[in-house]
């Protein structure tokens, strides 16, 4: 499973199973999130064993970004996943904060006059952790913190609920 998709109380579950304390996934989305490490070897909180454990149980395997567009308030990425299918975000730079779009969906059924998206029909819902690394891959490219997300991409959120 990838770790980026597990919400904290599983985690919190996780560690109860095996006989550790639940506070444990609170240390380890600190290392994640706050931190932004790439290993549970990097989590230096944590003994060695239940790295190794945690290791073998979850991996940190990201989507990467296939191309990036540029204008002066947005940023577009285009990012393969691993199915070799491909989403997009928009980054967008206003003067209350820095925002993202990201999509929720390969396709979209929704069929909307206005929008390319429903031309592609859906082809699946993307996992949570799909959605959380297009935010993060965007955090490390633009080296700060986004303000803002917004579930508007490729998608219908709400058909991916």
């Amino acid at each position: 499973m990838n770790i980026y998709g597990i919400k904290r109380e599983d985690l919190e579950q996780y560690f109860l199973d095996i006989g550790e304390k639940k506070f444990k996934a609170l240390q380890v989305f600190e290392w994640i999130y706050t931190h932004k490490v790439k290993s549970f070897f990097e989590m230096t909180n944590i003994k060695k064993e239940l790295q190794e454990k945690m290791a073998g149980d979850f991996s940190f395997d990201m989507i990467t970004i296939q191309r990036k567009q540029e204008d002066k308030l947005t940023k577009k990425y285009l990012f393969k996943l691993f199915d070799g299918n491909f989403v997009e975000a928009v980054l967008m730079e206003h003067d209350y904060g820095t925002s993202i779009c990201v999509s929720s969906e390969v396709g979209c059924n929704m069929g909307c006059a206005f929008c390319e998206s429903g031309r592609l029909k859906k082809v699946r819902d993307l996992g949570a952790y799909e959605m959380v690394q297009q935010i993060l891959l965007v955090e490390e490219d633009i080296k700060r913190r986004i303000s803002s997300v917004v579930i508007m991409g490729i998608g219908e959120p709400l058909d991916n609920y």
